[in-house]
C-alpha cells in the first residue's frame, strides 16, 4: 500500500524525472541547429517521446479486434461511494468526463461494445451465482464489494487472473501490494485498479471539525499524526474536552455536541489502527490465524473504554442506534457531524459526499494508533471495497483480460486525475493539511483477512463484545478460535484446490 500515495499524486510527474536521468550523458555526438540549440540524432522522436512521459507504459498494451463484440459486466450499485463504469454523454463533470472518453476509446481502439448492469450487490451475487450454475457466460466479469466477491473465489467460481497472460499487473494502473496481499502462493482471483473508484473510497479515515478543535482550543490533530502522537488516548481527551450539553437538561441527544459520532462497525478500524490483525500471512504467504496476545487485549479495553462504555455512550458519543434524537438530522449521525454538533466522524473516504454542504471547515487525519510505542499508522480497507472477478464460465479469459488491461490503462491518466481533483482537491475538504493526511492513509492501508477468507467466527465473536461494552474478550475469542481454525483450512483448501 505505501506505494498508492505516490500514485495518487506523482506518477506522471516521477515519469520525466526518470526518462531525464536516463537520457542524459549518453555520449552521443551534438550538433547547432538553426535556433542555436543542441540537438541529437533522432532528437525530434526523443522530443515527441517526452511531450507524452506515459508513452512507454502503453508500448506493450495488449490490442484486438473483437468484431463488435458486446463486453457484458455486472457493477454494485453503493450508498457512500462511485462505482462509475459508463457514461452516456459528456457533461463538464470531471469523472463522468474522464469514464465517458476512456471507454469511447477503449471500444474503438478494441472494436467492441462496452455493456454494464447497474444492480445492488445482492442482485450481483444472486444473478452471478445463478450464471455460473447454468454455464452461462453472459458476463465476463463482475464487480462487487470485496466480502461478496470472496465466496466465489473459495468456492472455485473464480479464475485465477495470474494465469491471464494479457492482465500486466505490475503497471501502474494496477493496486499492486493490495493484490499482494490477497494473493495465495500463486492464486490471485481478484483484480483491483483504477478501472473502478470504490476501492479507494473504502478507506476509513477520521473526519474532524476545524472549528471546534479551534473553540475549545485543542491541538490541531495534524500536528499530532505528525509528531506521532496520535493515540486514543489523545483522540479521548479531545472528545471529553469538545463534548457539551448545549441545551443544559442533563441528557445528552442530537440537540448537543459530541466528541464524535460514528456506527459500531468502527471497532474493527480502530483495533486495525492500532496495528492488530486475527489473520496473518506466514513467511510462506499462507494465511494463519493469529495466537491473541496482552497486547491485542489491551487494545480491545482501551478500545471499549474510549467508545463503548455507559458513560462515553452518556456524555461524548454519538453512536448509531443508541443516541436517541438524532433522526431530526439528514442521514441521522452522519448530519450530526455535518450540523456542527461533533467533533470526530468515522467513515471511509466515500462518506465525503455527504459533507458537500457542511458550513464549518473540517480536516481529515488517520484513525489513532494505540499508544506512541506504535511506530506506524494503520488504515482499514473496509471489506466492501470494490473488487473484480472473472468467472471460471468467461468463454475467453485473454479477451476479457485485454479488454480489463485496456479499461484500467486508460483510467490511470485522466479518471485517476478526476478523482484526486474532485474527491482530494479541496471540494469537500478544504485545507492543504487534510489533502495531505488522505495521501498518508491512502499509502497505509489493510485488509482485514478474516473478511476476504469468510473466517469471522473470532472477529464477529470479540467485535460483538467489544461493541456491548465488554472488554473481556479472551475467554470469548478462545471459544471460538477451534470454529476459526477448521474454516480457514477448509477455505484455504478450496482456494489452493486442494
Amino acid at each position: 500500500m505505501k506505494k498508492i500515495l505516490c500514485l495518487l499524486l506523482t506518477a506522471a510527474m516521477m515519469i520525466p524525472f526518470a526518462a531525464c536521468s536516463e537520457n542524459g550523458g549518453n555520449g552521443d555526438e551534438t550538433t547547432q541547429s538553426a535556433g542555436g540549440t543542441q540537438s541529437t540524432p533522432g532528437a525530434e522522436a526523443e522530443a515527441a517521446e517526452e511531450e507524452d512521459p506515459t508513452a512507454k507504459l502503453y508500448e506493450d498494451l495488449p490490442g484486438g479486434d473483437y468484431g463488435g463484440f458486446n463486453f457484458a459486466f455486472l457493477n454494485n450499485i453503493s450508498n457512500f461511494a462511485y462505482t462509475i463504469m459508463s457514461a452516456e454523454e459528456l457533461t463538464g463533470e470531471g469523472i463522468n468526463d474522464a469514464v465517458y472518453n476512456r471507454n469511447q476509446k477503449v471500444e474503438d481502439v478494441l472494436n467492441i461494445k462496452l455493456d454494464e448492469h447497474l444492480e445492488n450487490y445482492g442482485d450481483v451475487t444472486n444473478d452471478m451465482n445463478t450464471a455460473i450454475a447454468a454455464g452461462d457466460d453472459t458476463y465476463s466479469c463482475f464487480w462487487n464489494e470485496a466480502g461478496f466477491v470472496a465466496p466465489f473465489a473459495i468456492n472455485g467460481y473464480l479464475l485465477n487472473v495470474n494465469e491471464i497472460s494479457a492482465l500486466n499487473l505490475d503497471k501502474p494502473w494496477w493496486e499492486k501490494e493490495a493484490m499482494n496481499e490477497i494473493q495465495v502462493l500463486d492464486k490471485l482471483y481478484f483484480l483491483v485498479g483504477d478501472v473502478h473508484l470504490m476501492f479507494k473510497e473504502s478507506f476509513w479515515m477520521n473526519g474532524y471539525n476545524r472549528s471546534i478543535i479551534d473553540q475549545n482550543q485543542l491541538e490541531n490533530p495534524y500536528d499530532l499524526v505528525k509528531e506521532g502522537r496520535w493515540t486514543l488516548d489523545a483522540m479521548k481527551a479531545d472528545m471529553e474536552a469538545a463534548a457539551q450539553d448545549l441545551n443544559g437538561d442533563g441528557v445528552m441527544d442530537g440537540s448537543d455536541r459530541f466528541g464524535v459520532t460514528c456506527y459500531s462497525g468502527c471497532v474493527h478500524p480502530l483495533y486495525m489502527a492500532c496495528d492488530e490483525v486475527m489473520i496473518a500471512r506466514n513467511a510462506e504467504g499462507i494465511p494463519e490465524n493469529v495466537t491473541l496476545g496482552d497486547r491485542f487485549y489491551s487494545v480491545i479495553e482501551k478500545i471499549v473504554n474510549t467508545m463503548f462504555t455507559k458513560d462515553a455512550l452518556s456524555t461524548y458519543v454519538c453512536m448509531s442506534g443508541v443516541t436517541q434524537n438524532i433522526a431530526q438530522y439528514q442521514d441521522e449521525w452522519h448530519g450530526v457531524f455535518l450540523s456542527g454538533h461533533a467533533l470526530f466522524y468515522l467513515e471511509p473516504i466515500g462518506s465525503l459526499k455527504k459533507l458537500r454542504d457542511m458550513d464549518d471547515e473540517f480536516g481529515i487525519v488517520p484513525f489513532p494508533k494505540y499508544d506512541e510505542a506504535q511506530s506506524n499508522y494503520v488504515t482499514y480497507i473496509a471489506n466492501y471495497a470494490a473488487m473484480c472477478g472473472i468467472p471460471i464460465t468467461s468463454s475467453d479469459a485473454e479477451r476479457t483480460g485485454t479488454i480489463l488491461e485496456n479499461l484500467c490503462a486508460w483510467s490511470f491518466g485522466d479518471l485517476r486525475e478526476a478523482y484526486v481533483d474532485t474527491t482530494l482537491n479541496f471540494k469537500y475538504i478544504r485545507d492543504e493539511e487534510s489533502k495531505e493526511m488522505l495521501n498518508l492513509i491512502l499509502s497505509s492501508g489493510r485488509f482485514n483477512l478474516c473478511d476476504l477468507l469468510s473466517v469471522t467466527a473470532v472477529k464477529d465473536a470479540v467485535g460483538n463484545a467489544a461493541t456491548a461494552g465488554n472488554p473481556d474478550v479472551a475467554s470469548i475469542a478462545a471459544k471460538t478460535a477451534k470454529v476459526a481454525d477448521k474454516m480457514l483450512e477448509k477455505n484455504l483448501g478450496k482456494l489452493l484446490g486442494e
